[in-house]
């Protein structure tokens, strides 16, 4: 079947950010740092072997494409968010159980952070149930000009992927606009002072219409072996499959696809890096214990720094790190990852604006560009829901 712009556009901004969250432990932390601190010295003694590098241009990453097809927004990129075989997804709690639940006791440093979270995230679990199903919320910031002045609002999508385990049942995309809600309180006293209106017109950097209502729900079959993307090049379920499970020797294979950057990546080998490993931990269907050798390989990066606990944007409970990523285009910004310690789940990630420029310039310094969250992770012999539209 042919996908319809609509399905193609929502598809293109609802990227899920998946995870694979452990059960809820809170024990052990001393002992999981203490067995995995001579991976991450490893890590940290083959990084010093590298030579050192001229500057090159830094540049904000886009987003990739869905089954092949790309697509641009913002500044930001993340691969589809799905898990495959060989995989052992947990259980990730919805957005109202997890407010309840405890905050980390106290902040951690990066790498602290890091290491804890590689430990946790290399346990296993059933992976029984006809499907994986994905349920995930992403958002754009969108400066809004009224006649009582600027405010912001968030256009934000979901997606919900079903990813069969056997040939028996088809795998689903289904995609929907959430439809627009105000950015903070502040944001929202300004669009209810300026009528509450249900359509915004926005006119910058292109005119569209800003809906505030959620839209109808696109629906489509898909083949999940061919929706990933590691880096800039798509990559097949094999070959996530055979990623390295040894922080060093992982460095080095995703190191092998880097030739410079650019397009849609940056082009400073540590920004690209980071991106690249912060898809494997959040987005790509790979092992538990390839995602531990991701965090583990993050650990030792220069420039990441932890923010200790912050909360997403379903307030949600969190340890952050952060990385600097500038382009000369859209200027500096932050980018989060946000973790649960206790579970080594990766809760979402934030772009954050520093110094915006060019068609960023728009957006406070401090505020949210972009954001992602994944609120359910789980195995199902439930049925995909059904859709308003099939493309």
């Amino acid at each position: 079947m042919s996908r319809s712009p609509d399905v193609l556009n929502l598809l293109a901004k609802a990227r899920p950010a998946r995870l694979n969250p452990p059960p809820n432990r809170a024990e052990g932390t001393a002992q999981a740092i203490a067995g995995i601190m001579a991976d991450a010295s490893a890590a940290d003694r083959h990084a010093a072997l590298d030579q050192p590098r001229t500057p090159r241009r830094r540049r904000a990453v886009l987003l990739q494409a869905v089954g092949g097809a790309a697509a641009a927004i913002t500044a930001v990129a993340v691969a589809v968010a799905v898990a495959g075989p060989g995989t052992a997804p947990r259980d990730a709690p919805n957005a109202a159980s997890s407010v309840a639940s405890p905050a980390p006791q106290r902040p951690m440093d990066a790498s602290r952070l890091l290491l804890v979270a590689a430990e946790h995230s290399n346990e296993t679990s059933s992976d029984s149930g006809r499907y994986l199903t994905i349920q995930t919320e992403s958002g754009w910031a969108v400066p809004v000009e009224a006649a009582n002045g600027t405010y912001t609002m968030f256009e934000r999508s979901g997606s919900q992927y079903w990813l069969a385990r056997s040939s028996a049942d088809r795998s689903w995309v289904i995609s929907q606009s959430l439809g627009a809600a105000p950015a903070t309180p502040s944001d929202e006293a300004a669009w209810r002072r300026n009528g509450s209106p249900a359509v915004i017109r926005i006119t910058k950097p292109k005119p569209f219409d800003l809906q505030i209502a959620p839209g109808k729900v696109h629906g489509n079959t898909v083949d999940a072996a061919h929706l990933f993307a590691l880096g800039d090049r798509n990559v097949s379920q094999a070959e996530l499959d055979a990623l390295p499970t040894d922080p060093v020797a992982l460095r080095g294979a995703l190191l092998s696809r880097f030739d410079g950057g650019g397009s849609d990546m940056p082009t400073d080998r540590d920004q690209w890096l980071f991106t690249v490993a912060a898809s494997v931990v959040i987005d790509l269907p790979v092992s538990n214990k390839v995602r531990a050798a991701a965090y583990r390989m993050l650990a030792t990066l220069p420039g990441v720094r932890g923010l200790g606990l912050v909360h997403d944007m379903h307030g949600r409970p969190g340890q952050a790190i952060a990385f600097a990523q500038e382009s000369p285009t859209f200027g500096r910004f932050e980018v989060r990852l946000i973790i649960d310690p206790d579970t080594g789940q990766a809760l979402g990630r934030e772009m954050r604006a520093v110094q915006p420029r060019g068609p960023q310039s728009r957006i406070e310094p401090g505020a949210i560009s972009t954001y992602q969250l994944v609120l359910v992770s789980q195995n199902t012999d439930d049925n995909p829901p059904k859709v308003d539209v099939t493309d």
